[in-house]
């Protein structure tokens, strides 16, 4: 076919939903326990999530390397003329670094394959969709200029908000101070965040978690304006409240296609257990 693409890992797409798609996958490392895994390949996500409730160590993660990057273009090129190398937002892993590094090595050990390297501005469920969009748009036989044109739309309007049950493990990462973790446990918060142009930011602070699942219900609603809706629920070891919020959304939204997934370790390692939330965009 004229077109492949690559990932990196943390998009947390269901086989069954990438099967017989022209879409490869570069994993993330993540390290706990004194072990390093790659993400996705050896270590489920069930079992990560267990491990890090055990752990008293902080996981930790790494962007894939240019020679991971490398391999999943080489397996792409093996049956397709061009590559598109999509990466979770520069802003927040050296994933694109590393990918670039990538396609230079790729000119010059492949000079026969053309790859073209974009930037998500995106990551999870989000990155996931518009990976998923641009393979399913490659395997029917579109141009890579298609692929690419499409890949830039949905960078332009695929969106994502989730809330977290706790602050905690963002707070051992270092990543909220440790004031909103207190002020997180005594007021009993449930943050909703989205990831907008790359980077994320918080929408509310609702105190319950039936209120966090009715403010992502309604704000999906109101952002989607009753459009055909594509939608990726995508949780962190709670698949009983991702089937709540799925349930919520196929009530209020105009559902085109709806999967839930599970957040991929690389993911999980910064925000814990009991994350949950959903990725969308329209449906042409």
């Amino acid at each position: 076919m004229p077109t492949a693409v690559v990932s990196d890992s943390n998009v947390s797409l269901p086989t069954d939903v990438t099967h017989g798609l022209p879409v490869f996958f570069a994993p993330l490392e993540v390290r706990i326990g004194g072990q390093v895994y790659a993400d996705g390949v050896d270590i489920a996500p069930g079992d990560f999530y267990e491990l890090l409730r055990s752990s008293a160590e902080l996981p930790t993660t790494a962007a894939p390397s240019p020679g991971a990057f490398l391999d999943a273009i080489i397996r792409a090129g093996e049956g397709a003329d061009e590559v598109v190398c999509l990466t979770i937002s520069a802003d927040l892993s050296a994933a694109h670094n590393a990918a670039a590094e990538a396609v230079r090595l790729a000119e010059t050990q492949l000079p026969h394959l053309r790859v073209s390297l974009v930037d998500s501005r995106s990551a999870g469920a989000a990155q996931g969709l518009i990976a998923l969009e641009a393979a399913r748009l490659a395997a029917s036989g579109a141009s890579t200029s298609d692929v690419l044109a499409r890949m830039d739309r949905r960078i332009g309007d695929t969106q994502f908000i989730g809330y977290l049950d706790t602050l905690y493990y963002l707070w051992r990462g270092g990543r909220v101070p440790r004031l909103f973790m207190w002020m997180g446990s005594v007021l009993k918060m449930k943050p909703i965040l989205q990831l907008s142009a790359g980077r994320i930011g918080m929408v509310e602070r609702p105190r319950t978690e039936a209120k966090a699942l009715a403010r992502l219900t309604a704000i999906a609603a109101e952002r989607t304006g009753g459009r055909p809706t594509r939608v990726a629920v995508m949780h962190a070891s709670e698949p009983g409240k991702a089937e709540m919020l799925a349930e919520r959304l196929r009530s209020h939204l105009q559902i085109e296609e709806l999967f839930i997934t599970e957040f991929t370790p690389a993911i999980g390692a910064h925000t814990g257990p009991g994350l949950v939330g959903c990725a969308f965009h329209p449906v042409d």
